[in-house]
C-alpha cells in the first residue's frame, strides 16, 4: 500500500511539474495579434510570371502551375494574370480547428486566362476562353501552428478556392479545369507555407506575443477551442 501511495504522489507530483511547464494562449488574443501584426503588411498576387506573397515588407516569389486541358485538337492552357490581394482576415475555425487566414482577391475581368499555344498566331487569345473566379474571390488558408526552431511557426493544413470558377463552355470541362486550377493552387500554396522563409516570418512575428506570454523555449504545441497550448 505504502509502495501504491508513494508512485501515485510521485506521478502526481510529475504531472503537476508537466503543467506548470505548458502555457495556454488563448485563441482570441492569437487571432487579435495576428490581424494587427500581420494583416497589414501581408500582400499577394496570383500570376503566372510575377506572384508573390510578401510579409512585414519581406517577399517570396511564386507561380502557380499552368493547367492544360485538351478538349479539342489543340492544348488549352490556363493560368492567373495579375490577380491581387483586396483585403485578408485571420480567424479561428471551429470545424477545422484551426486558424484560417482568408485572403480576398479582386474581381476585375476574367482573373484566369486562357490560351492556345498550338493556334496560329491571331487566335492564341481568343480561341480558349477565359475564366471569370466569382466572388466572394477568397483562398481561404487554415495554419496549423507547429514547432519552429524552439519556437512557434505556421504551415498550411488544408485550403479552400471560395466563389465559382465560370467559364462559357462545357460544364464537364469547366468542372475538370477548376479541380485541376484548385489542385495547382493547393499544392503552391503548401510548398509557399511550408518553406522555411515563411515559417521563419511568422515566428518572427509572433514572437513577441510568445515573449509576453513568457514563452522563451517549445518543444511541443497544440490546438484547442480555446487555446493553443505551449510546451517548454
Amino acid at each position: 500500500m505504502k509502495n501504491l501511495l508513494t508512485v501515485f504522489m510521485l506521478s502526481l507530483l510529475a504531472s503537476i511539474s508537466m503543467s506548470a511547464q505548458c502555457i495556454d494562449i488563448d485563441t482570441k488574443s492569437i487571432i487579435n495579434y495576428l490581424n494587427k501584426e500581420i494583416k497589414p503588411s501581408l500582400d499577394m498576387k496570383l500570376d503566372k510570371n510575377d506572384g508573390f506573397l510578401a510579409i512585414k515588407g519581406r517577399r517570396q516569389n511564386f507561380s502557380v502551375p499552368k493547367v492544360t486541358v485538351s478538349p479539342l485538337a489543340r492544348d488549352w492552357d490556363y493560368n492567373f494574370e495579375n490577380v491581387r490581394r483586396m483585403d485578408s482576415n485571420f480567424f479561428y475555425d471551429s470545424k477545422k480547428n484551426a486558424i484560417a487566414l482568408d485572403i480576398k482577391f479582386e474581381n476585375d475581368g476574367p482573373e484566369i486566362k486562357g490560351t492556345c499555344p498550338g493556334c496560329i498566331k491571331a487566335s492564341r487569345d481568343s480561341r480558349a476562353p477565359d475564366i471569370d473566379w466569382e466572388s466572394p474571390n477568397i483562398l481561404r488558408i487554415f495554419l496549423k501552428p507547429i514547432i519552429y526552431q524552439n519556437s512557434v511557426s505556421f504551415e498550411v493544413s488544408d485550403i479552400t478556392m471560395l466563389g465559382k470558377l465560370n467559364g462559357n463552355f462545357m460544364a464537364d470541362l469547366i468542372f475538370k479545369i477548376t479541380k485541376d486550377i484548385e489542385k495547382a493552387v493547393k499544392l503552391e500554396m503548401i510548398a509557399l507555407f511550408g518553406n522555411g522563409e515563411t515559417q521563419r516570418l511568422f515566428n518572427d512575428a509572433i514572437k513577441p506575443l510568445l515573449n509576453e506570454k513568457k514563452v522563451s523555449r517549445s518543444t511541443n504545441i497544440t490546438m484547442a477551442s480555446s487555446s493553443l497550448r505551449v510546451c517548454k
